[in-house]
């Protein structure tokens, strides 16, 4: 019925009633339009319409069917340069445009003329248009790459002479800023990425119209586009290599920094390389074949950057640093990228990173070794002598000791061969031991294994009693070929690919030379992905098709009758034996299984009803399960599994020493428990990747262990403790597991006694807790019992109340049922609320950032920052010339680095010094914000001239100035430990000897600066910074105070860089002391710092005092807060209150008391916070003040024994360290770790005791 109803006349003639209605709808639209359109021309050229539409129909007879005449025969003459091609397309472009203006709608045009809506016309049209937009955007992206280089070439390494780069090139200008290199990676780089590919498709894709209308391609311009990131990359990397060559000792602070710099410089290099060969790949047509730009040593210049990027790593795990010490391994993990990106992209790569880390990893494990098995036997107990005890320093746990001014564990006892020591400073040495080789050993021992894992991709097999015509016979009936090279048939070998190889040339290539392949690396759960695609095509081979290699090396000569594969390899060193089968898998752990067991179904025929299975020709015995097929990487593979098992037996051993050390010593059984139990767990972990030697070697040692464990329990526990029972039952289940099979018949008569015998007395000792434990459980219920009738009794006696108190108190110290607990469900209105509140805030938000858009617009439209000129007649100007020819301005090769902080006039950066490569700190201070104080410069040229002659240990370092025409950069030292005020955020300073270390630098800064009658009149946490030493630095001296003081900048506020200080306040005159400086801008003791670190004179604005005196308080407010991690005068809410306790009350805050520090320690604050300031001590008195000479003392003694017993070569000189006692021994230290680095041998110079042929995997 539906269907005749959809059939029927009426629905046919309502829809054609519809149409027409619609139709003519449409029309008399139309029309009205056109009489908009054509009313609004007239108008716009003040004319009648009907003159306009007669102009129309006038033109539209003369010119547009000449111009789509001329379009569909448009050909450029073969003469033609790209230039004249890009004019007369151009030209044909507008006049298409001038004809379509000449109809109100495109619709009405193709109406008009219907070749215009050709098929043929829109292809020509189209790719015109195409054409011509694609070459003007390549040549307006050169064009402001031209610009940016100052180059027409685009020479990375042109010398421009604009403003401010005189003399400097374009890729100086790149390393100096590294906020341009940045912009460079995720701006210019992305837009020319985009813009090549664009080009590339248009040309690919659209290549017949263009050929048809002889369009030329955009080959110039391309091979300009694609070349210059390469090249800029490349002289990057010559240029940091270049300036690495020579330095040979480096500080831990710039091996860090110099390794950002070459992770971020080879992987930007990698990835356009990448970019580059997509780029490059021709396409079927023929129609994209650019010429090669890339340099010829790139891959070269790219490997040796690797090699150096490794010598690095390796230097920096060998400095010694206690915080490298336990994350060794981290540092190789956190640039696995780098290492997978150079493996894919540079031919020879994978060879290159596959070695050094085996080597790495060879070295980090042999000196964990090395180093635990020297801890092991430094303490000796003192039994004889008892007075001879040595005290080992006090190793701090205070945040503030993280890198060292403090005594390191590591480096202090790495060299000593014992020391006598008492039982708890043995029980105390050995724990630290416990916990330092329980976290590395984890760490150590999964890295290697996944090393070893990763690497294995290959197996060989042994062609002894092997016959090779069957042999060879049955792999040319499983579809093998033979892969002739015409090299390695010289020396006999042969190359033989699986099935799945068969048509993939490049795949048997890198199977050959790479030791790994990056898609295909081995992780936990590993599985092949069948499907997808990448780079290097492994993807690409299905699991079925079991894609390996057979290199053999017969004795005998052979016939292969099978296919043939013609293919130059070149020479890769194999050292395969004689009569040998080397399977290459292309991938590790699952992949060289599923090779293997394809590889020995090579030998095994089915019969027709593919049910029962008969061998066919015997298999090759395999020899080596699992190995590297390149000789190079499995020596060191080998190597690293040999340093693995002989550290998880010095494990094992060390557990027996530490018993005998422990001989008498009281309270140690919980300590070697937990060397038994961690002992235990890690030597059956480590027994499972063991080789069978050494497996049966290790069951022996381990079988020992569970003796010694048992034995333990039974003569060193206490019986009556509780955690014997537990001890008990771990050591017994051990010794059962290890005691199993044919373990107990290889054991020695003495100690299977010896074990029967302890057995037997632990089985004892635990029927005994058994039975206490029992009658506890019986005691137990008769109490609860009796509890329960007690209630009842009270309950009967009329006492409810106090029954139901004692029930409340026991239910409220039970949890909360769950129908007691409130949960919050919002409702469907308070999201639809929450929903608008976002788009209200969202929409807030986008407004703001427009607002500010637009005054950044506005502003650098106003100031013309480039380009400008200075004038003399401005003062500003003229003070900004002074300060550029001022003697501190230095010219220094420098590249920005990480961000700081930001202040008023400018930001803090890190910078690296690509002269000397050290750190330093870059002031940037914005001239156009400074353009209201004209003296201002003045001022900062005042101030630069003391800081000029400020040079001491325990005062930041300032090394010059370098002026430009919008900005000044103020060079300082560069300290990476912070400010003290954020490392007492973390907690107090518990260690006294730190708080001692600390309070002595800062008196020995304050003597400097006041016996050249500098006060600093702003001493506090926050300026107060520490370099990566420990070394404490007074901040800062530069122009942010002067700005400070000029622009009426509130002092005093806690607002500090990460890493500098903001607001410390110097009164700089050098004569007198006590009279104002010039122009009278701040008084000695005027009212300028913060206010709980103020003195009373300074809040009564009192000139007495001692010179200095002032300092002395705010030291003594320090030291407090350092002592109690709280600030001074905490009790207080208020700047006011504070203020008036100070100033009227004239009390001192409150000391610490006798748990937070010593007497002697309190009556050296109670000194400083003297109320009168005529007799409040020096800081040169307070250096002879009982607390401080109590540390100099032990420092001293210090001193004397690291002098004679390994002094550095290099010795810091005393006149470079007057007055700096820490500082000295801190500077001690970092000659000592250079010292390490630089010793420490490059790990292509490594060699293996063990020889060549002994290199196998089993």
């Amino acid at each position: 019925m539906l269907a005749s109803v959809l059939d029927g006349e009426v629905l046919k003639t309502e829809k054609s009633r519809i149409h027409d209605t619609l139709a003519s709808f449409e029309s008399t639209s139309n029309k009205r339009l056109a009489e908009i359109w054509i009313g609004l021309r007239a108008k716009l050229r003040s004319r009648e319409v009907s003159d306009e539409r007669q102009r129309l129909e006038e033109r539209k007879m003369h010119a547009v069917d000449r111009v789509l005449n001329e379009l569909m025969s448009f050909h450029v003459p073969d003469d033609a340069d790209i230039t004249s091609a890009s004019l007369l397309a151009d030209r044909m472009l507008r006049q298409l445009d001038k004809v379509q203006s000449f109809y109100p709608t495109l619709k009405a045009f193709y109406l008009d003329k219907p070749l215009a809506n050709s098929k043929e016309f829109h292809l020509r049209s189209d790719a015109l248009y195409t054409w011509t937009n694609v070459r003007t955007s390549l040549r307006l992206q050169i064009s402001l790459l031209q610009q940016w280089t100052g180059s027409d070439s685009l020479d990375v390494t042109y010398s421009s002479t604009k403003a401010d780069r005189e003399h400097s090139t374009f890729l100086e200008q790149i390393l100096k800023e590294g906020t341009i290199q940045r912009t460079f990676e995720r701006g210019a780089l992305v837009t020319v990425h985009k813009l090549i590919a664009t080009a590339r498709d248009t040309q690919v894709n659209l290549a017949e119209s263009f050929t048809e209308m002889n369009l030329p391609n955009f080959e110039e311009e391309l091979v300009q586009l694609i070349g210059f990131p390469i090249r800029l990359v490349y002289a990057c990397l010559k240029v940091r290599l270049e300036s690495v060559g020579n330095f040979t000792s480096l500080e831990l602070l710039t091996i860090d920094q110099m390794l950002d710099d070459f992770r971020l410089t080879i992987g930007l290099a990698c990835t356009l390389k990448r970019q580059y060969n997509e780029f490059m790949m021709p396409d079927p047509g023929g129609h994209w074949n650019l010429p090669h730009s890339i340099p010829e040593d790139y891959d070269s210049v790219l490997l040796e950057a690797l090699n150096y990027f490794f010598k690095l790593i390796h230097q920096k795990i060998n400095a010694g640093s206690k915080d490298i010490f336990f994350r060794d391994t981290d540092v190789l993990k956190d640039h696995e990228a780098t290492f997978n990106d150079v493996s894919l992209c540079v031919k020879g790569g994978a060879s290159v990173v596959a070695e050094q880390l085996c080597t790495i990893t060879h070295k980090m494990i042999s000196k964990a070794n090395n180093t635990f098995e020297k801890q092991i036997r430094i303490p000796i107990l003192a039994k004889e002598k008892p007075n001879a005890m040595f005290t080992p320093p006090h190793v701090s746990t205070s945040p503030m000791n993280g890198a060292g001014v403090g005594f390191d564990f590591q480096n202090r006892y790495g060299n000593m061969k014992g020391r006598v020591m008492s039982g708890p400073q043995m029980i105390a040495w050995y724990e630290k031991v416990f916990e330092s080789v329980k976290t590395r050993y984890r760490k150590l021992a999964t890295h290697s294994r996944v090393l070893i894992q990763k690497f294995g991709n290959a197996s060989e097999y042994s062609l002894e009693n092997v016959q090779m015509d069957a042999f060879i016979g049955c792999l040319v009936q499983t579809d093998h070929f033979l892969v002739y090279t015409q090299s390695y048939e010289e020396d006999g070998t042969y190359i033989i690919g699986s099935r799945g190889l068969k048509d993939s040339p490049d795949i048997i290539a890198q199977l050959l030379q790479d030791p790994f392949h990056v898609n295909n690396l081995w992780e936990a759960g590993y599985q092949f992905q069948q499907n997808g695609s990448s780079d290097n095509g492994f993807d690409a081979v299905e699991e079925d098709d079991h894609a390996y290699l057979l290199v053999i090396s017969p004795r005998v000569r052979f016939y292969w009758n099978g296919p043939v594969l013609m293919l130059q390899l070149p020479r890769v060193g194999l050292d395969l034996k004689d009569n040998i089968v080397r399977l290459i898998a292309d991938g590790p752990q699952s992949r060289l299984t599923l090779a293997k067991e394809r590889f020995a179904e090579c030998f095994i025929i089915a019969e027709d009803d593919a049910e029962a299975l008969e061998p066919y020709h015997p298999a090759p015995i395999c020899i080596v399960d699992q190995m590297a097929h390149l000789p190079t990487v499995n020596k060191e593979v080998w190597n690293i599994a040999r340093r693995t098992d002989r550290l998880a037996e010095a494990i094992v051993e060390a557990v027996f020493h530490i018993r005998r050390s422990l001989t008498g010593v009281p309270n140690c059984t919980e300590l070697l428990y937990n060397w038994y139990s961690f002992a235990t767990e890690h030597g059956q972990q480590a027994q499972k990747y063991m080789s069978r030697p050494s497996w049966m070697r290790y069951n022996q040692l381990l079988i020992r262990l569970a003796i010694s464990w048992v034995t333990f329990v039974c003569d060193d526990c206490d019986p009556s403790d509780r955690r014997t029972f537990k001890w008990a039952i771990s050591a017994l289940e051990f010794a059962l597991l290890r005691t199993k099979r044919s373990n107990i018949l290889q054991l020695p008569d003495d100690q299977f006694d010896l074990l029967r015998q302890k057995v037997a007395t632990c089985m004892q000792l635990l029927m005994q807790h058994f039975d206490i434990l029992g009658v506890r459980a019986t005691t137990a219920a008769t109490d609860a019992k009796r509890e329960r009738l007690k209630m009842e009794e009270l309950r009967r006696m009329g006492l409810d109340d106090i029954a139901d108190k004692e029930g409340d108190l026991v239910d409220s110290q039970t949890p909360a049922s769950e129908g007691t607990t409130a949960i919050y469900h919002p409702s469907e209105s308070t999201i639809a609320l929450a929903d608008r509140s976002i788009r209200r805030f969202r929409d807030d938000v986008l407004q703001q950032l427009a607002q500010v858009d637009d005054k950044r617009t506005s502003w650098v439209a106003e100031q013309r920052i480039v380009g400008r000129v200075l004038d003399r007649q401005k003062p500003e100007d003229q003070s900004l010339m002074e300060l550029a020819a001022s003697s501190s301005t230095v010219q220094i090769r420098w590249q920005k680095r990480n961000f700081i902080g930001a202040g008023a006039f400018g930001s803090v950066y890190s910078a690296v010094n690509m002269d000397t490569h050290s750190i330093m700190a870059v002031k940037e201070i914005r001239v156009l914000e400074m353009s209201g104080s004209p003296n201002l410069y003045r001022q900062i040229q005042d101030e630069l001239k003391v800081m000029e002659m400020l040079h001491h240990p325990n005062i930041v370092e300032y090394y010059g100035i370098e002026v430009h025409r919008d900005r000044v950069y103020i060079f300082e030292e560069y300290c990476e430990g912070g400010s003290l005020a954020a490392n007492l955020e973390v907690g107090r300073i518990a260690d006294e000897h730190i708080l001692q270390v600390y309070t002595m630098q800062m008196l020995e800064g304050l003597v400097y600066l006041h016996a050249r009658g500098i006060v600093h009149r702003d001493i506090k946490p926050d300026n107060i910074l520490l370099d990566h030493l420990g070394v404490l630095k007074f901040v800062d001296f530069g122009a942010a105070k002067v700005i400070a003081k000029a622009t009426n900048t509130r002092i005093g506020n806690r607002t500090r860089f990460q890493n500098s200080a903001s607001s410390s306040q110097v009164s700089l005159n050098i004569n007198n002391p006590l009279a104002p400086d010039e122009g009278g801008l701040i008084k000695p003791n005027s009212l300028t710092g913060t206010p709980m670190y103020m003195s009373p004179e300074v809040i009564k604005n009192d000139i007495t005092g001692r010179h200095g005196a002032m300092d002395i308080w705010s030291l003594g407010c320090v030291v407090l807060e350092c002592a109690t991690g709280r600030k001074p005068w905490s009790n207080l809410d208020n700047e006011w209150a504070i203020m008036f306790h100070i100033g009227v009350a004239t009390q001192h805050p409150p000391l610490p008391d006798r748990s937070e520090l010593s007497e002697l320690g309190i009556e050296f604050i109670r000194q400083c916070l003297t109320i009168d300031a005529m007799t409040r001590p020096s800081a040169e008195e307070l250096l002879r003040h009982r607390w401080i000479v109590q540390f100099m003392e032990t420092l001293r003694s210090y001193e004397e024994e690291e002098m004679a017993t390994s002094p550095p070569a290099d010795m810091p000189s005393e006149q470079d360290f007057a007055g700096a006692t820490v500082a000295r021994q801190a500077a001690i230290l970092r000659e000592k770790e250079v010292e390490a680095i630089a010793s420490s041998p490059v790990t292509s110079e490594i060699t293996s005791p063990f020889d060549a042929g002994e290199v196998e995997l089993s």
